[in-house]
C-alpha cells in the first residue's frame, strides 16, 4: 500500500479519501449535532486538566484582611482573576481571555478556501446558527477573545461579535483553518452603476429605506463600514458607512457637498432579485486618498465651500496676495482646484481653558463654531465637544469661512466607531478685526513635539 499523503484538500469518495477541509465543511452543515439517543440519559463530568498539570489555586481566605491581606489587595487579586477568567466547555476544555484583544476591533473573513464563517448564538459550537460572514466580509468584535488552554480544543480561539453571536477566529491548532484576520479599517468599493446622472448609490440618514437622503455615491467610490450590518426582514443587507472629503455629493444638487458624510446604504439586495452594490476592498488596511475632482467648467456654479478663483489678483511677492499665499501654504489649504490631500498632519487642542463658553465643537459640516463666539451648533450638527490635550488627524485642506479657519479632522485613537469619519473643527481666527487677537485652538505635533506656526513658516522659507 502507498504512503498516506494527508492532503487536506482531497475529496474522492470513490477512493474513500476525505481531506480535513471537506470534512469540516460537512460538519458545519450538520451543526448543531445533538447528543446520541443512547447517551441522552447520561450527564457529562468535564475534567479538562490532565495528570501532572498544576493544581487549582487555594481558595481565598475567609477573612483576607487579617494576617497582612488588606481589602485593597483582595480587590486587586479579584480584578486579576476576572481579567484572566475563562470558561469550561463540555467535551472541549477550558478557556482563558486572550491578552491584547479589544472591543470594536474589525476582522475580515480570510478563510483560504472561501468558506463562509458561521456566527453562532452562544460560545458553544453546537449552539444555533444566527448568520454567516461571506468571504472577504467583516465583523466587529464585541468583547475579548477566548482561547482553549487544554482539552481536545487546545489553541482554538472564539470571539464575540456585534450585534450578537460568536465566531471561530483560528482553528489551526486543531487541524482547521484560520477564519479571521484583524484589519485596521473595513473598507468597501461601490461596484454598482445605475447608468443615470443622478448617482449610483443613495446614502440615507438612518437604517429605514424611507429615511431622508443625505448623499449620493458613484461607482468606484471607497467608503468605510462604521458598524455592524443589519439584515432586514426581506433579507436586504443594510450597512452604516462613513466617507471622506471629496467622496460623494449632495443628493439633489450636483454642485454641492453631501449633507452628511455618514449614513446607511444597501450593501446586498440579491435576496429580492437585486444586485450587489458594494464589495470589500482587497487592501482594507491601507490608507486611501479622496478621488480627484475635475476642475469646474466656465460658467458652472461654484461648489459649496469652494474658494473662488483668484487668477485675476496681483501675483507680486508683497501685498495681500503674497500674504495670502503664505497663509494658504501654512494652513494646508488647496493651492489649485482639484488638488488632493496627501499629507500626514496631527494637531493638539490648546487654549480652551475653563468655562462652558470656551468649548470647542466637533461638527459634521464645514461651519465655524469658535469658542467664546456665542455660536453653538445644533444637535444634528454636533458630534461632541473637544477638550484641551486631545489629538486629531487632519483629513483634508482647511477652509476660510466667515473670518475663521475650519479644518476636516478625525479624532486619533477612536478607530472603529462613528468618529472614524472626517468631521470639522474651528482651528483659529484669521480675521483680526473679528476678535481683536490672533486666537489658535490647535497646535501641530510631530513625533510628540509641538510645532508652532513660526517654526513652520521658517521651514517653508528655507525650502
Amino acid at each position: 500500500a502507498g504512503e498516506a499523503d494527508f492532503d487536506k484538500g482531497a475529496w474522492a469518495p470513490e477512493a474513500e479519501k476525505y481531506g480535513i477541509i471537506g470534512l469540516l465543511s460537512a460538519r458545519q452543515a450538520m451543526m448543531p449535532i445533538s447528543k446520541a439517543e443512547e447517551m441522552a440519559h447520561l450527564k457529562m463530568l468535564v475534567c479538562p486538566k490532565q495528570p501532572g498539570e498544576d493544581a487549582e489555586p487555594e481558595p481565598a481566605r475567609r477573612h483576607p484582611d487579617r494576617n497582612g491581606g488588606g481589602k485593597g489587595k483582595v480587590q486587586e487579586r479579584k480584578k486579576q482573576e476576572v481579567q484572566g477568567a475563562g470558561r469550561v466547555e463540555p467535551n472541549m476544555g477550558s478557556t482563558e481571555i486572550l491578552p491584547g484583544s479589544a472591543r470594536n476591533d474589525w476582522w475580515k473573513n480570510c478563510e483560504a478556501n472561501a468558506m463562509a464563517v458561521i456566527v453562532r448564538e452562544q460560545f458553544s459550537l453546537t449552539s444555533a446558527e444566527l448568520w454567516r460572514v461571506p468571504p472577504g466580509h467583516y465583523v466587529q468584535q464585541a468583547g475579548p477573545n477566548e482561547v482553549f488552554i487544554n482539552g481536545q480544543a487546545t489553541g482554538l480561539q472564539r470571539m464575540p461579535v456585534l450585534p450578537r453571536g460568536w465566531v471561530t477566529v483560528d482553528a489551526i491548532s486543531v487541524g482547521g483553518p484560520q477564519y479571521l484576520e484583524k484589519v485596521r479599517r473595513p473598507a468597501w468599493n461601490v461596484i454598482f452603476q445605475s447608468g443615470t446622472a443622478r448617482g449610483d448609490i443613495v446614502v440615507r440618514d438612518s437604517l429605514p429605506l424611507d429615511s431622508p437622503e443625505v448623499a449620493v455615491l458613484f461607482k468606484g467610490a471607497r467608503v468605510e463600514q462604521a458598524g455592524p450590518q443589519h439584515v432586514l426582514e426581506d433579507g436586504i443587507v443594510r450597512m452604516p458607512i462613513s466617507f471622506r472629503v471629496g467622496v460623494g455629493r449632495h443628493p439633489t444638487n450636483a454642485a454641492a457637498e453631501p449633507l452628511k458624510r455618514t449614513g446607511w446604504v444597501t450593501c446586498d439586495a440579491t435576496s429580492q432579485g437585486g444586485p450587489m452594490f458594494f464589495e470589500p476592498c482587497v487592501d482594507a488596511g491601507a490608507e486611501d486618498a479622496p478621488p480627484e475632482r475635475s476642475p469646474p467648467q466656465a460658467g458652472a456654479p461654484t461648489p459649496v465651500g469652494a474658494q473662488p478663483s483668484t487668477q485675476s489678483r496681483p501675483a507680486g511677492p508683497g501685498g495681500p496676495r503674497g500674504a495670502e499665499r503664505g497663509e494658504r501654504a501654512e494652513s494646508g489649504e488647496a493651492n489649485e482646484a482639484g488638488s488632493t490631500w496627501d499629507k500626514n498632519r496631527f494637531w493638539k487642542v490648546v487654549n480652551l481653558g475653563e468655562g462652558e463658553s470656551n468649548k470647542l465643537a466637533l461638527v459634521s459640516r464645514a461651519e465655524p463654531f469658535a469658542p467664546g463666539s456665542g455660536r453653538v451648533p445644533s444637535v444634528d450638527l454636533l458630534v461632541r465637544w473637544l477638550q484641551d490635550g486631545e489629538v486629531v488627524e487632519q483629513m483634508g485642506h482647511s477652509k476660510k469661512m466667515r473670518g475663521y479657519m475650519v479644518m476636516p479632522v478625525r479624532p486619533v485613537g477612536e478607530a472603529g466607531g462613528p468618529e472614524d469619519a472626517p468631521y470639522w473643527v474651528t482651528r483659529r481666527v484669521v480675521d483680526k478685526t473679528k476678535d481683536g487677537v490672533d486666537v489658535e485652538w490647535f497646535v501641530e505635533t510631530r513625533n510628540g513635539e509641538e510645532v508652532r506656526r513660526e517654526d513652520r513658516r521658517s521651514q517653508q522659507k528655507q525650502r
